[in-house]
This record gives structure tokens, sequence and C-alpha cells, in this order.
């Protein structure tokens, strides 16, 4: 799978996610720092601000796929 399917699919995954929750993307972002890229493209398709800095995207990934598991455990 290219980067532009991937991030193609992970936007579609994403489209319906509601503004006041974690990308689900970011779940594939935190086990790859590879697809830090990819997270930003996936959030500026979705119309999504996200830092200029790869270390605070960085942190900004981790905190939403703990968030992801969180409110997945939690139902």
């Amino acid at each position: 799978m290219t980067l532009a399917d991937r991030v193609q699919v992970l936007t579609l995954v994403d489209q319906s996610t509601p503004a006041d929750q974690a990308l689900l993307s970011s779940l594939v972002a935190a086990g790859d720092p590879d697809m830090t890229t990819s997270y930003r493209q996936v959030a500026a398709a979705l119309g999504l601000d996200m830092p200029a800095s790869d270390d605070d995207l960085r942190d900004i990934v981790e905190a939403d796929a703990h968030q992801v598991h969180r409110h997945w455990h939690d139902h």
C-alpha cells in the first residue's frame, strides 16, 4: 500500500470521528513512527490543525492513542 493509499484509507476511517474525539488513525501512527507524516496529512484532509514540530505532533499522537484506548475500553 502506498503512502497516498494509507492516507486515503485513514481519512475515510476518520471522516465520521466526532470533533471532540481523537482520530482512530492515531492508533496506527502511535504504532509506527514513520506514520507521523500520514497522520499529519489525514488531519489536514479533515481540516484539523496540527503543530509544525514533529516532536509536538508525536505528543499529540500518543495522547490521542491513549484517549482512543480509554474510550473503547470504557464502552
